[in-house]
């Protein structure tokens, strides 16, 4: 293989070469690409030299379409990797039986960029194009323990200062579970501190993950024996930590004066930040409401909406009347016979006047205001007095 990737771009409308030079720029990457517009043409140039990858169109205006060209490349150079960019006209993906037994990567324009410039550069580095195809796999996020505490950075820097003539280390750097470095002290340009930081992240969360299990306030300690460099690694409380470096020869003899002075100074940082050293925001997770799916949005839309009446207008209405009662009706006379009115001419009407005449009333008034006795006899018959002769002979 060349020292610098080569690539052949095969288009009888050199389509696909602007678009391959044009990704190589953007990468800003160095190759040496060969265009040609047929298929004969680009299994001459694969003989004459290898080829990292082949990047040919789907229709090519000759006897070798592009699917039979990347079936023949593979015979001819087995390592060569093979991208068909296929045009709008094409077809927008093939079967899954094609797919499967494929030793090229099929796309289709408009092509994702993202997912071209992954595979673009795994052909020309010898990469796996077809895991490079796939979509990488997103990292879980970060969960998020509420905001981290400050620190007194002038008091802090005694405590380092006097803990790095302690133990003679190179550089102490402290950090807080962010990445974000607080204080860096000693000859830290030896080692790539954002790099250590950002690898040092998880174990902030691992340490805060371990006090739910061993109780109590946890704290870690964490030695990277290295050659080049010694690391390490004190938790300040659950949310920053502290780095002592030494040099890869000297690190592993000083263990128990670092872990003796370290641990002290750890505590005094501690001291500083006080309760809010171990104390933890969890945020709580907020369920968003489910979406309706567009069948049920239709239905909804299509049904007339309830309008509900105003609170103003429930209050202004008049309170509700009883029933009226039913009138009162008298039960009907079963033999009634009406000739009797038929009569009702013939009646002496005389005696009827004498209601409404005041001297008459005046006369019945004192007639009947005397006392009358009543026989016994008219007092049964009157039914003031029981039957005395039936309750006898009872």
């Amino acid at each position: 293989m060349p020292s610098l990737p080569r690539v052949i771009t095969v288009d009888s409308s050199w389509t696909i070469a602007r678009v391959v030079r044009a990704a190589v720029d953007l990468l800003d990457m160095t190759v040496i690409q060969v265009d040609v517009p047929g298929g004969s043409e680009a299994l001459d140039e694969i003989k004459r030299g290898s080829a990292n990858l082949v990047v040919t169109a789907w229709e090519l205006y000759n006897d070798i379409q592009g699917l039979e060209l990347a079936l023949r490349i593979k015979q001819t150079s087995p390592d060569t990797a093979v991208i068909i960019l296929a045009d709008q006209e094409d077809p927008e993906e093939l079967d899954a039986e094609t797919l499967a037994e494929s030793p090229f990567v099929y796309m289709h324009r408009p092509v994702d960029i993202h997912k071209f410039l992954r595979v673009l550069v795994a052909g020309m580095r010898g990469e796996d194009i077809f895991q490079a195809s796939q979509a990488p796999v997103q990292a879980a996020a970060a969960p998020d323990h509420g905001p981290v505490p400050t620190i007194d950075v002038n008091n802090v820097r005694a405590i380092v200062d006097r803990l790095l003539a302690d133990v003679g280390a190179m550089a102490i750097i402290l950090a807080d579970r962010a990445g974000e470095t607080i204080l860096e002290r000693g000859a830290v340009g030896y080692l790539n501190r954002e790099q250590l930081t950002n690898a040092l992240r998880p174990m902030m969360t691992t340490t805060i993950e371990m006090g739910d299990l061993v109780g109590g306030q946890a704290q870690s300690l964490q030695f990277y024996d290295g050659e080049d460099k010694d690391v390490f690694v004190f938790s300040v409380g659950l949310h920053h930590f502290m780095c002592v470096i030494f040099d890869g020869q000297a690190g592993s003899r000083q263990f128990g004066l670092v872990n003796r002075y370290g641990r002290q100074a750890v505590q005094d940082m501690i001291a500083l930040l006080g309760a809010s050293a171990f104390m933890i925001g969890r945020v709580a997770q907020v369920e968003a409401a489910p979406q309706p799916d567009k069948k049920s949005a239709r239905k909804a839309k299509a049904q007339p909406a309830v309008e509900e009446e105003p609170l103003e207008r429930m209050l202004e209405r008049p309170p509700a009347q009883p029933p009226a009662p039913e009138p009162l009706r008298l039960d009907p006379i079963m033999q009634f016979d009406a000739s009797i009115l038929d009569s009702l001419g013939e009646l002496d009407t005389s005696q009827a006047d004498d209601l409404f005449d005041p001297d008459k009333l005046a006369d019945l008034v004192n007639k009947g205001s005397g006392r009358k006795e009543v026989s016994f006899k008219e007092a049964i018959e009157l039914g003031v007095l029981g039957d005395i002769e039936g309750g006898g002979s009872s």
